[in-house]
């Protein structure tokens, strides 16, 4: 391998090079979208919190879930991606690093789309079929349970094929994510291609279909149907969910990569997959805070109150200080 490249390989397990010119670009753009997302992170899960209107709105239950998921994969997963493109190598080197990264990478990414596909049916549920969870009966079937179902599937999934999974952990701390997980040594070739279609392909296809079935059916209901009063009950539940599911565009070029390759043509992106491609797949994690600030009711009015709080804060911990010099 050249001194002035470095291998790494992408979720399907094609090998690819990268430039140190290529890491540091990456570096320092995952770095500033890392640093200013996790603030509106925090902010964002706050209001959800804090707001007993959005805590106890029945749609905003996986919303949530999705944050929590969200914050895990931009401050262990990227900042894991962040040591490794400034490094070189794993830091911290030890075989609990590098299985705690391939089941947030795994387990927590795939379950993040997993559970927004869930959201999309549920949305579109909630909008159009509204009476099926009428009654704390059906609530339980038709909201909690496939809350609970979505929500950890892909982790307890990954779990089980990270940690348990009888096959040799060969670590490697020069390769991203250690060189593994390392199930894909030792697994039967069907599970490979259950993985990559009920994992990612189709759950993103069913949230951009369900997306757009939903802004027709609306608009129908809407104009022919002279539904307006609907429309307005509805209209920030759509919108929220459009912002959130639009920003999954950025899967795309990894899913028609991979549909090629499905094809036959084995190596086919695999200077652009790689490298470039797998990074782009996070954009969705660093967008989403930003997406739902804008959705969150009085936003303006916590923010302002957030730093007049911290204002008064500073000023209570610096008068004392002033009164003592005089």
């Amino acid at each position: 391998m050249p001194k002035n490249t470095t291998g790494i390989y992408d979720s399907n397990g094609v090998y690819a090079l990268d430039s140190p010119l290529s890491k540091r670009i990456k570096f320092w753009l995952i770095i500033i979208c890392e640093t200013s997302s996790i603030p509106c992170y925090l902010f964002v899960i706050y209001q959800y919190l804090y707001q007993k209107e959005l805590r106890k709105a029945i749609q905003n239950h996986a919303l949530m879930v999705k944050l929590c998921i969200n914050f895990v994969i931009l401050t262990i997963d990227l900042s894991m991606h962040l040591s490794f493109l400034r490094l070189g190598y794993v830091l911290p080197s030890t075989p609990g690093a590098c299985l705690l990264w391939q089941l947030v990478d795994y387990g927590f990414w795939f379950g993040d789309i997993f559970l927004t596909c869930w959201m999309s049916i549920e949305r579109y549920i909630l909008i159009f079929y509204s009476h099926w969870v009428n009654t704390p009966y059906r609530c339980i079937f038709i909201h909690y349970i496939p809350l609970i179902f979505f929500s950890l599937y892909c982790p307890v999934v990954y779990i089980y094929l990270i940690f348990f999974y009888p096959v040799a952990h060969a670590y490697d701390y020069s390769f991203l994510l250690c060189g593994g997980p390392y199930f894909y040594l030792d697994i039967a070739p069907w599970l490979i291609w259950y993985e990559s279609l009920v994992h990612y392909v189709i759950p993103i296809f069913v949230i951009v279909i369900l997306s757009g079935a939903m802004i027709i059916r609306v608009l129908i209901q809407k104009y022919r149907l002279r539904q307006i009063g609907r429309w307005n009950k509805y209209r920030k539940m759509l919108i929220q969910f459009i912002c959130i599911s639009a920003v999954y565009i950025f899967d795309l070029p990894y899913i028609i990569v991979t549909i090629v390759r499905w094809s036959g043509l084995t190596y086919f992106g695999t200077d652009v997959q790689g490298p470039y491609f797998y990074y782009v797949d996070y954009i969705p994690t660093i967008l989403l805070s930003f997406t739902l600030l804008g959705t969150i009711p009085h936003v303006k009015t916590s923010f302002i109150a957030l730093i007049y709080r911290k204002k008064q804060n500073m000023r209570a911990s610096v008068a004392p200080h002033m009164n003592c010099r005089v």
